[in-house]
């Protein structure tokens, strides 16, 4: 883990970015990224859990607010949170860390491989960030494109939790992290798609030709061109189960 050379508890996001203006201080949410992280370099650590935000509140036009302290095990305890995101919370980690990461650090980390981020994309999610710059609101589509900014704090994710979310996948043993994954939503006015295992990052997609555009890399667990593959016959699956479902 980093070698942590000081900790800062903070208790207002105002105070949270002041801190984050330096760059050797790191925000810690959960501490599931932070703390796995084998850099070496010495970091202070700013402690978010004082800053109130937590909590999964009702939001404008039936959307529906996870603040960024959420854990994942809150989401599962939510009935507000549909059926098929709750799921994603679920697979996203096991139970001994799902009561520690948090939904901010997800979103934060922007993992590649996050089925968690692929359902908050077909769930149309928002994330709200707090910076130098003030406050800010970005489609998680386009956040993930760039990462969180340096100095920024990701305040709450929000999201239409109509409809529910369907994921195909393959792995190389049932409990293992997907090769690909793919995970369709009905929104109404057409299906949402994401993939993870295609890119660097969780990507929406398009159905009908869901690998145009993207470069996944060979590795281990698999080459590009089996990606492809894979992504292209989990698409099926999912938008078939999707629209059964519909």
């Amino acid at each position: 883990m980093p070698r942590a050379i000081a900790y800062l508890r903070p208790d207002s996001v105002e105070d949270a970015v002041a801190l984050l203006s330096d760059k050797s201080h790191q925000p810690l949410a959960g501490g599931t990224v932070l703390n796995g992280d084998d850099d070496p370099t010495p970091v202070t650590m700013v402690d978010l859990q004082g800053c109130g935000l937590d909590g999964i509140i009702g939001g404008d036009g039936g959307r529906l607010r996870l603040g960024a302290m959420t854990t994942l095990h809150d989401m599962l305890n939510d009935d507000r949170v549909p059926t098929g995101l709750a799921g994603a919370a679920r697979a996203e980690l096991p139970s001994t860390l799902r009561t520690l990461a948090t939904v901010g650090g997800t979103v934060a980390a922007a993992n590649a491989d996050s089925i968690l981020l692929a359902a908050l994309l077909v769930h149309d999610a928002r994330v709200e960030l707090v910076g130098p710059g003030g406050h800010e609101v970005q489609s998680l589509d386009d956040l993930l494109k760039v990462g969180v900014a340096d100095g920024y704090v990701v305040t709450a994710v929000e999201f239409d939790p109509s409809g529910d979310c369907v994921r195909q996948s393959t792995a190389r043993t049932p409990s293992d992290t997907p090769i690909v994954s793919a995970t369709a939503r009905n929104a109404g006015d057409g299906i949402r798609l994401a993939l993870t295992g295609m890119a660097d990052y969780p990507v929406l997609a398009d159905p009908l030709d869901p690998t145009t555009g993207l470069e996944p890399i060979s590795d281990f667990r698999g080459s590009a061109d089996y990606r492809r593959t894979l992504a292209e016959v989990l698409t099926k699956r999912a938008v078939n189960a999707v629209e059964r479902v519909a």
